[in-house]
């Protein structure tokens, strides 16, 4: 299953990149979306853990499975003043 994710601030500097396109096998839950990120791009392996991920613009957990066409959002924390 193809999933296009969406990267911001932190991820999208590292990777190089505003989306990203991943092989997923079905289900495709967010949990296996975080490790596909990282096999494709070992950089990201720290940040991923700790980001949050959306699923058509809600926050959602580790376990909610991606239905096909949903827009995936990677979302890293960020800091500021």
């Amino acid at each position: 299953m193809k999933i296009h994710v969406k990267l911001f601030a932190a991820a999208r500097d590292i990777v190089d990149a505003e989306n990203v396109e991943l092989d997923v096998d079905p289900p495709a839950t967010i949990k296996a979306i975080r490790q596909e990120l990282c096999d494709q791009h070992p950089a990201l392996l720290p940040l991923v853990g700790v980001s949050m991920f959306a699923v058509d613009t809600q926050y959602v957990a580790d376990d909610v499975e991606v239905p096909a066409g949903a827009e995936v959002a990677c979302i890293p924390p960020v800091s500021g003043g």
